[in-house]
């Protein structure tokens, strides 16, 4: 599929019937990849458990980090690393990008926006046999494995509670809320929220079933999980694990 510099190619009913669509074409990279179109683009605060790259194509792409706006345009990418929660706008006018989803540490994310960037300008088009390429290059030259990411380690079981976590720091439990909420932007029941969300992410990759997903995160039921699933990535479960 071209990706060109003018007209975009989704049709417009399929792009206001799927915003967001996530595929991991790459083989043996296993790399993640993620594209946005429409106007109705925003989402809630949450974070990765892998770096994000966010390149844009068409349009501009708003988010918020630590306070601060940050506008991507086009032929422009973003890195968010691992782990640092965002939350993106909606948009006045209409957005297509890709977001790239990989190992932290894995390969210069500055590196891999120019050569996107780069190809683009050269060529006036990216379609997705250049985009897989030039994408797979860079992480097998840094070394991502095939089976990396779905073997992430999880971040839960650390701690069960607020009041379970400030014990072991030592702190009433308002105190530690409040240094948590300061250092990481977002309260500690949300952060854990979003790392289960994560972790139903590495499951689902892996094909394992909705609801057994649901079981094995803490979660209430199966629609529980689709609910807020779909609020934090802008897809429900079943699509996700499709792709």
């Amino acid at each position: 599929m071209a990706i060109p510099l003018g007209p975009l190619c989704l049709s417009d009913s399929a792009a206001k019937a799927r915003a967001w669509q996530y595929s991991r074409p790459l083989g043996r990279t296993n790399v993640e990849l993620g594209t946005v179109r429409g106007f109705d683009v925003g989402l809630p605060i949450h974070f990765h458990d892998e770096d994000q790259i966010t390149f844009v194509l068409s349009g501009s792409r708003r988010f918020v980090i630590n306070g601060e706006l940050i506008r991507v345009a086009p032929d422009e990418g973003r890195h968010i690393p691992a782990g640092v929660p965002h939350r993106s706008l909606a948009e006045d006018a209409e957005l297509f990008c890709i977001n790239i989803y990989k190992l932290p540490g894995e390969g210069t994310e500055a590196d891999l926006i120019s050569n996107l960037a780069c190809f683009r300008r050269r060529h006036g088009f990216l379609d997705w046999t250049d985009l897989t390429t030039i994408i797979e290059e860079h992480c097998t030259n840094a070394g991502l494995s095939s089976t990396q990411m779905c073997e992430m380690p999880s971040g839960m079981g650390q701690w069960h509670t607020v009041s379970e976590a400030a014990h072991f720091s030592g702190m009433s439990r308002e105190a530690f809320s409040r240094r948590f909420r300061r250092l990481h932007g977002i309260p500690p029941q949300a952060f854990q929220l979003l790392e289960k969300l994560n972790d139903a992410r590495r499951l689902l990759r892996k094909g394992d079933s909705i609801a057994d997903v649901a079981v094995q995160t803490g979660f209430a039921d199966q629609s529980h999980l689709g609910r807020l699933f779909r609020r934090a990535f802008g897809v429900t479960p079943g699509r996700y694990r499709a792709g």
